[in-house]
């Protein structure tokens, strides 16, 4: 039996006749299509470089008013962090002293009662200045010793009002006393629009000292003054053990 070349045969035999008779049936190879030339995508150019760019501009400069909000702003945000750690220990704003300070006598009062304001800071931070009629804690426990504050409230003040929170709550404590907590201390008082004088001579002064130059935080327009490092170590060594090593005091 003879097939087409290119074919492969099958062979069916037909029995009806005799004799075989077988008949050879032919199945083609299926034709393949020739493959479809794969679609290109378009080319895609290169953007132009174009013009260069210019290096971005310096951000402004603060004015003087707003330096001095970011300043104020701190103040607070420092003061709130560690409040929380003295329950016992009730706050007066300067704000709140101030409206209630006599010029012409240089006295405070709450109130009908009258107010005897103290600086708890170490002597050398005091010779720099105080705040307008201020008495040092020395001068002030002399003088409770005697009984003269008997009828008065005491406003407590350090550079923040950390040291100055502790000691409203030593004398609250321990001696009876009806004193409070500046608000954000000195550098709070400077904001407000408190004045300061030298503790001596009573001269007014814009000179405040503060623990170096990441609390320079009052207005631009006081003057800083600071403890170089050994100064500085003495200071932090009056945090208590428990708050140590206290981010605030940098070497």
């Amino acid at each position: 039996f003879g097939t087409s070349p290119g074919a492969v045969g099958s062979l069916t035999c037909t029995l009806s006749r005799p004799g075989p008779a077988c008949v050879a049936r032919a199945h083609s190879r299926p034709r393949l299509a020739p493959p479809r030339p794969r679609a290109r995508s378009p080319r895609r150019r290169a953007p132009s470089p174009g013009p260069a760019l210019a290096a971005p501009a310096d951000p402004p400069a603060m004015s003087a008013s707003e330096e001095d909000a970011r300043r104020a702003a701190e103040v607070s945000r420092l003061f709130l962090e560690f409040a929380p750690k003295f329950p016992d220990a009730p706050e007066i704003t300067a704000e709140a002293l101030l409206r209630d300070f006599s010029a012409r006598d240089g006295a405070y009062a709450r109130g009908s009662k009258p107010v005897v304001v103290v600086d708890v800071r170490t002597d050398a931070e005091t010779r720099v200045s105080v705040i307008r009629g201020a008495m040092t804690k020395r001068a002030f426990e002399e003088r409770l010793d005697a009984g003269d504050f008997a009828a008065h409230a005491v406003v407590a003040y350090c550079t923040i009002g950390y040291r100055s929170a502790q000691y409203v709550e030593k004398l609250r404590k321990d001696r009876n006393v009806d004193a409070y907590n500046l608000r954000g201390s000195v550098l709070a008082w400077t904001h407000a629009g408190g004045e300061l004088e030298t503790p001596e001579e009573k001269r007014a002064t814009t000179r405040v000292h503060v623990f170096g130059k990441d609390w320079d935080l009052a207005p631009s327009a006081f003057d800083a003054v600071y403890f170089q490092a050994p100064a500085l170590s003495y200071v932090a060594g009056l945090v208590p053990d428990a708050l140590k090593p206290w981010r605030w005091f940098k070497k």
